[in-house]
């Protein structure tokens, strides 16, 4: 299969195998299993090329081309990947100086976009009719089959010999620190840092209909609304609490529909529609929130992953507009 049908099918494979990984990133719930299995056999898809790549490789740096650079960076990027994709998934390495086998996994796919448009525009590859054939649908069948049958493997081989990733949640996540807040990791998104907040003078504004309220933190703890649910963090980690403090539905008029601009004492914000079960919270397991985790309130939404889920709360400004006007992720 070494030649030019290999790298076709490379090249198939690695915008799956990104956009697979995307929605892995950015969905907490509903059917996201599914989507972990696709992206985890994409991923053994292109493990399984790499013989035949190998092969295509030895030739070209016989030859001295422009952008072999590009193309060993993209190589080692991409084998990274999927190295510390098959570590985390099988959990035979979860974290390591500082940094956790997904953290990396996602990293390295990262970087990988740039060399591979390079590599592509530098080497372009036009499909031919011939490629359509009945024989490289055979091949494409096999890849695939190969491919799920390594997954099933690994699976199978994580359950019978007990390793952490036969636990792992659908969404690829691991159990750290459910009902004991204190082991509940204190992550960030990106370089946000934990703000210095006197939670006697902090107040929380809540804008709607160009009218705003100020709730100071006794306010908001009077009303001991209460969930118990799952925050998962995209850094490859879950945890079941109790949170408690207030239905954020409680602070705007009555029957309001829209969505919600959350913003943090650091500037990070998330908005999210009214549909959503959000709640403030002031406590977690029965305790007043940590700096690290979000003191003095943080944001709750049960069902969407961590980086939803804003600390350190100071304004809220309701509106009609949809809430999915905003990138997917925040970009800083």
């Amino acid at each position: 299969m070494a030649g030019r049908r290999t790298n076709l099918a490379l090249l198939a494979l690695l915008p799956l195998a990104v956009v697979t990984g995307a929605i892995t990133f950015l969905v907490g719930s509903g059917p996201v299993a599914l989507v972990v299995i696709a992206h985890g056999v994409v991923g053994l898809m292109l493990a399984v090329l790499i013989p035949w790549k190998s092969v295509i490789v030895r030739r070209g740096l016989r030859r001295r081309r422009p952008g072999r650079i590009t193309s060993l960076v993209l190589a080692v990027t991409v084998v990274v990947a999927l190295l510390t994709g098959l570590a985390h998934s099988t959990g035979l390495l979860i974290q390591a100086f500082g940094s956790t086998a997904l953290q990396v996994h996602v990293g390295a796919a990262l970087v990988a976009l740039i060399p591979a448009a390079l590599h592509v525009r530098r080497r372009r590859i036009r499909p031919r009719t011939a490629d359509l054939s009945r024989r490289f649908a055979l091949r494409g069948g096999l890849l695939v089959a190969a491919a799920g049958s390594v997954y099933a493997a690994l699976e199978g081989s994580a359950a019978v010999f007990s390793l952490p990733g036969a636990d792992r949640r659908a969404t690829g996540s691991y159990e750290l620190g459910s009902g004991h807040p204190p082991a509940m990791p204190t992550t960030s998104w990106l370089l946000d840092a934990v703000p210095s907040i006197d939670p006697s003078t902090w107040r929380l504004t809540v804008t709607s209909g160009g009218r705003s309220r100020e709730w100071n933190l006794a306010a908001l703890s009077a009303f001991h609304d209460e969930v118990t649910t799952i925050l998962d963090c995209t850094g490859g980690w879950w945890a079941q609490q109790r949170w408690t403090g207030v239905r954020l539905a409680r602070l705007l008029p009555e029957a309001a529909t829209g969505s919600v601009r959350v913003s943090s004492a650091t500037g990070y914000t998330r908005r999210l529609p009214l549909t959503d079960a959000l709640l403030l919270a002031v406590a977690v397991g029965g305790s007043p929130l940590s700096a690290g985790h979000g003191a003095p309130v943080r944001l709750v939404v049960p069902g969407r992953r961590g980086f939803h889920w804003v600390k350190w709360v100071t304004t809220i400004e309701h509106d009609e507009r949809p809430w999915w006007l905003e990138p997917p992720v925040p970009l800083s």
